[in-house]
């Protein structure tokens, strides 16, 4: 069995990708979420250490984006600018091109099988992206670490489809190269145990499925062989949020794999509006879910690890 705890500092080490969603971004745009989460869960527990690192991919189309917008001939087109706040044509571009952009592009113009993944499609780039991130997670906390992805919006897709690839053993060409052949266990998607969706437009990419698609298992199939069955995918919403929807309901598959479409209310003054969409990171309720979810992760890894050693299990702290 395998041993989550970090012994010589009586620590539980738990790594957390985070993903975001359309739109331009920072590199480091996962740091605030990460002090927050931090805090809630020490507040808990203050022996779980976590390590979070973030799945920055919002370069990789602007690039294009940018381009496009030279080439577009902007400056004759109506709309370029609402308001000096409101740029509406650069804001269509930028958000509504990462989601088009992003869309795996099938082997059958070039002859190839369906799921071909070209070489140096923008798809196959942010998976790449994803596969670095997840190294520098296994290097930080440990190979064998469990692992919690946080997504939002679009990177809720994206973070979908990744764990649906390493699970179908489809993985593309320049993430395999960055797994290399030692990939550890956290690299290769074996120790996912938690998978959180913020503002999911999940339930429109199963469109383009007659029986809206197979969902990714988590915990991760490799968990459960393993007796260690422990976790959970949350869907959080708003019902003001045109871009998020429920997802358990879409099918039987959606149903078993999903724990649960959980309807919250974001934060900010622009939480009654469909702008509420960008602000689930700072939402309290998805914080504290994700806080004590971890928590009791740490408890029951602590007591699976003591009892695998023969010994008492030791009172984990979990203040309220």
């Amino acid at each position: 069995m395998t041993d989550f705890t970090e012994e010589r500092r009586g620590t539980m080490n738990i790594s957390v990708a985070v993903v975001h969603g359309m739109g331009p971004f920072r590199e480091d745009f996962y740091k605030d979420f990460e002090r927050r989460l931090k805090k809630r869960l020490a507040k808990l527990n203050p022996d779980v250490r976590l390590t979070v690192d973030g799945v920055y991919w919002s370069d990789i189309p602007d690039r294009l984006e940018d381009r496009l917008w030279e080439k577009a001939n902007v400056e004759q087109l109506r709309w370029k600018q609402v308001t000096p706040w409101i740029p509406l044509r650069s804001i269509f571009i930028h958000y509504l091109g990462d989601a088009i952009a992003y869309q795996p592009v099938s082997g059958r113009a070039s002859g190839k099988p369906d799921n071909f993944i070209p070489a140096g499609s923008i798809y196959e780039d942010i998976h790449e992206r994803f596969a670095q991130t997840l190294s520098r997670l296994a290097d930080k906390a440990g190979g064998d670490a469990p692992l919690c992805v946080v997504s939002h919006s679009l990177g809720t897709v994206i973070a979908s489809n990744y764990f649906y690839d390493l699970q179908h053993r489809k993985m593309a060409v320049k993430a395999r190269r960055v797994m290399g052949t030692d990939a550890s266990r956290l690299e290769r998607g074996e120790t996912l145990t938690h998978f959180y969706t913020l503002g999911s437009p999940i339930a429109l990419w199963t469109l383009r499925h007659d029986d809206f698609g197979i969902p990714i298992r988590v915990p991760c199939p490799e968990m459960s062989s393993r007796g260690n069955a422990i976790g959970e995918w949350v869907n959080f919403y708003d019902k003001d949020d045109i871009i998020a929807y429920p997802i358990k309901n879409l099918s039987r598959q959606y149903n078993a794999a999903v724990t649960e479409d959980l309807e919250i209310n974001c934060a900010g003054f622009r939480s009654w509006t469909p702008f509420a969409h960008g602000m689930y990171f700072k939402t309290k309720s998805v914080l504290n879910r994700i806080a004590a979810s971890l928590n009791r992760l740490a408890a029951e890894m602590e007591s699976f690890h003591q009892a695998a050693a023969g010994k008492e299990p030791r009172a984990v702290i979990s203040k309220r």
